[in-house]
């Protein structure tokens, strides 16, 4: 088996391939074709045929070499583990055998009961699970179900989180940020954009760890979208939620016990779909991994109304998808933003809307990593005000801080937001390794507290007694803030560190590796506290009794555990700090038990996140080296 030692970004090089994909594919799925690869494919209807595999952010498709016609194969709701397999396989040549990567694709799904045994449940899978054979993979029931019907659209959107009081929609659907950024528009009538905002989210901020939540019950909605047919031999029948648009979401595998249950004229079955690839450098196998863990966050995430709530797109009909448009739309919204007189009130509207039109469109994260300008400008924008904002008057203003705070927050989920999905993107890569300086900085305010202003003494009695409640309610809502901040800062942090896991894992590794960075961490003063407050984070959420975590908590618990897995496989420093300084933690509170209890089986990012905790207690219990 070959091990990927480089990277062929980007994943989308053949013109002829790409040609036939714009012809064939409407936009929205074309814009959302992440990779794709030669490969000899293996399954029960493909033996040993010389095809295209490609992946998008929803399925997996196969194309003839050279193409002729494009099928859907897998969707990625449906997998259940994908493998590397240590083989050597008989029907290719002996140097072949050699850089040969063996990838293996495990999918459920649902059929009709027929008079035969019931097969026994599976095993669950981390999707980072590399399998090691010494002899080849039996090619027994290698089933590979096609689909039919129109491709899915991208993600939707999401809104501006509210502290404050917030402002009804202007004419044009520009989104304003709270307090008193709330009474005027910031656009006008002749700077319409095309791509329309979402409905803003209500007045509720997000709940914090171990803040008993209502979770949605776990059950699945058997009506078929509108025009999105499947094959009848797989899950798309049985999707979670569909917004109004149209899009397809789905529970995934973890939904599958419950609701066979439930039908007793439903059995699921497993296949498998083996992909051969001949090369010493594709990077195929990690984009499947990437494409496939993001899936599961996006669809645990759909499981909070609130969350699926903001997907809706607001009354009226939608445009035809245009790439020119968003194009357009993306340099306008980027020279707006660069203006010179732009206040932080400006500031915060723009990447709201950038932030939204993001979620709609993939291709605006493409456009976002063609130039380094706008990374630039975002790091930037946050070095102003953090972890102390460069305005004196800030210092004695809670107000005005509460507003840079929330500026910041929506920035870090704009930088989230690109990074999440963008990994076949070459140019993110040459911009990160360019200045390594930038990237540092961004570190440093990941990992930094936010610094608030003090509360000075006052001593006039009447004056104490009317500023009083001001004072506790601007310090409440400051500490919700870094709340806030701090779980949004821990998600980019999570996003980076896959960066890096890459580089260790053969792209790019000569520039990025998770042990070069993790040592840069160890040696900034802040990291210290930083990984504290996680521990602390975990062991509240584990330790608040028969209160099951919401969509987002049960994500955030995954990015916290992940970085935890880091600091103790690649940093000594923060390994030895966290087993001395938390070894009551993990031998009282946060056990495999509490976890179980806590963590909604129905959650896609269930299984994954149990393998990690797993991973985490392991480390910590058995003083390791750590892997350099």
């Amino acid at each position: 088996m070959a091990i990927p030692a480089g990277s062929s970004f980007p994943a989308r090089t053949n013109n002829r391939l790409d040609a036939f994909l714009r012809r064939h594919l409407v936009p929205e799925v074309y814009d959302a074709i992440r990779a794709y690869e030669p490969c000899i494919v293996v399954s029960d209807s493909e033996k040993h045929t010389l095809k295209y595999v490609i992946l998008s952010d929803r399925r997996i498709y196969l194309t003839e070499n050279p193409p002729k016609s494009i099928r859907r194969v897998v969707a990625l709701r449906d997998i259940v583990a994908i493998d590397l397999i240590d083989d050597y396989p008989e029907f290719l040549s002996p140097q072949d055998r050699k850089t040969n990567q063996h990838i293996r694709i495990i999918y459920s799904t649902v059929l009709k009961k027929e008079c035969e045994k019931s097969k026994g449940v599976r095993k669950f899978l981390f999707p980072f699970h590399h399998a090691k054979v010494n002899k080849k993979v039996k090619e027994e029931n290698n089933g590979s179900v096609f689909w039919r019907g129109k491709g899915t659209r991208s993600l939707n959107k999401s809104s501006l989180r509210y502290h404050r009081e917030s402002s009804a929609p202007t004419e044009d659907s520009t989104l304003c940020p709270p307090s008193d950024l709330k009474k005027h528009s910031l656009r006008s009538p002749s700077s319409f954009r095309p791509l329309p905002t979402p409905s803003r989210r209500s007045c509720q901020s997000t709940p914090a760890p171990g803040k008993a939540v209502s979770v949605p019950p776990c059950t699945a909605n058997t009506k078929e979208p509108e025009g999105l047919p499947d094959h009848k031999g797989s899950l798309s029948e049985i999707p979670f939620k569909c917004d109004g648009n149209g899009n397809e979401f789905y529970l995934g595998n973890s939904s599958l016990a419950s609701l066979l249950k439930r039908n007793p004229h439903l059995e699921k079955k497993e296949s498998e779909l083996h992909l051969y690839i001949v090369s010493t450098t594709s990077s195929i196998f990690l984009h499947l991994k990437s494409s496939w863990n993001n899936y599961m966050i996006k669809a645990t995430l759909l499981q909070d109304p609130l969350y699926v709530s903001e997907l809706s797109l607001p009354t009226g009909g939608k445009k035809p998808y245009r790439s020119e448009e968003k194009i357009k739309y993306f340099s306008q919204l980027k020279s707006e933003l660069f203006l010179k007189d732009n206040t932080l009130r400006k500031i915060l509207c723009l990447i709201t809307e950038l932030k939204v039109a993001a979620q709609k469109n993939f291709i605006l994260k493409r456009l976002f990593w063609k130039t380094s300008d706008l990374f630039y400008f975002l790091v930037n924008t946050l070095h102003q005000y953090l972890p102390e904002s460069r305005d004196k008057n800030t210092l004695q203003n809670k107000s005005q801080r509460a507003d840079e705070l929330v500026a910041c927050i929506e920035i870090i989920q704009t930088l989230g937001l690109m990074f999440r999905e963008t990994e076949t993107e070459s140019s993110r890569l040459n911009i990160l390794a360019a200045k390594k300086g930038t990237l540092f900085n961004l570190l440093v305010i990941l990992i930094s507290k936010p610094q608030i202003p003090k509360s000075y003494p006052v001593f006039d009695i009447q004056l104490v007694a009317d500023s009083t409640f001001v004072e506790m309610s601007f310090d409440a809502e400051l500490q919700k803030l870094i709340l806030e901040y701090t779980n949004t800062a821990t998600a980019l942090l999570y996003e980076i560190l896959l960066v890096f896991q890459q580089g260790n894992l053969g792209l790019r590794s000569t520039k990025f590796a998770i042990s070069w960075m993790m040592s840069f961490l160890q040696s900034r003063p802040p990291i210290v506290t930083f990984v504290a407050g996680i521990v602390n984070q975990v062991v509240k959420v584990l330790s608040a009794s028969f209160q099951l975590l919401s969509p987002g908590q049960a994500v955030l618990l995954h990015q916290q555990l992940f970085i935890l897995k880091s600091c103790l496989q690649y940093s000594k420093t923060l390994a030895e700090y966290i087993r001395n300084d938390y070894s009551e933690e993990f031998r009282y509170f946060i056990h495999m038990l509490a976890l179980e209890k806590r963590l909604p089986l129905c959650y896609p990012i269930t299984q994954p996140t149990t393998q990690l905790f797993h991973e985490v207690l392991k480390l910590v219990e058995q003083k390791q080296c750590v892997k350099y």
